[in-house]
């Protein structure tokens, strides 16, 4: 796969801003209660295995990039799971 220089300097952007995220989402993953840490830990995990995602992406590393996306997929995937189940529980979106 071939991707453009500018291409692959955005794809480093997108990793330190990922960074970032992950270093602000994890004291409050750390500090999180016992009914809550699920999903404290999960917006933790998305910025903090996305972030070698994308680096593995822009160095052309195919491997690394498959074996970010088997982690990365059901952490998105457990996400979306929890956000339409706690959507189908609130009762102010039928009203």
């Amino acid at each position: 796969m071939d991707i453009p220089s500018a291409g692959r300097w955005f794809l480093l952007a997108i990793a330190a801003v990922q960074l970032v995220y992950a270093v602000r989402a994890l004291r409050p993953a750390l500090r999180a209660a016992p009914g809550e840490r699920v999903d404290a830990w999960l917006a933790f995990a998305d910025p903090a295995v996305g972030a070698p995602v994308s680096v593995a992406l822009a160095a052309d590393h195919l491997t690394a990039f498959l074996c970010g996306m088997a982690v990365l997929g059901p952490v998105l995937t457990w996400q979306l799971i929890r956000s339409v189940g706690r959507a189908r529980q609130d009762p102010q979106e039928t009203a």
